[in-house]
């Protein structure tokens, strides 16, 4: 089992899910309500924006080039060139065991 933790500015909600599921996946099986992914994981609406931690980012696989993923983060006013990624891109690997996911907080 992989542990997955998910840094709210306040707490920290942690998690463990299996090799092959996708970050999405972890996030559904705590409820989070920051990310709802409506399309169900199939990368079209960009409803699973997160930020991957600093001490991660360069530690999970790039964005593939053909997906429709950058498309998405960039309408988003939060994307950020840098941290962004839709959770339902990123297929948990066993040497992503401890990753840190900081959710984004929505501003009005």
């Amino acid at each position: 089992m992989i542990e997955i933790h998910f840094k709210k500015s306040d707490s920290v909600s942690s998690v463990t899910v299996n090799e092959g599921q996708t970050l999405l996946d972890a996030a559904k099986k705590l409820n989070i309500s920051e990310i709802t992914g409506d399309c169900k994981g199939n990368c079209a609406c960009g409803t699973c924006h997160v930020y991957i931690d600093d001490n991660w980012i360069n530690r999970i696989e790039p964005i593939w080039s053909a997906s429709l993923e950058t498309y998405l983060l960039e309408k988003s006013k939060h994307y950020n060139e840098k941290f962004s990624r839709l959770a339902c891109q990123i297929e948990i690997k066993n040497e992503y065991n401890g990753l840190i996911v900081n959710l984004i907080k929505e501003t009005s």
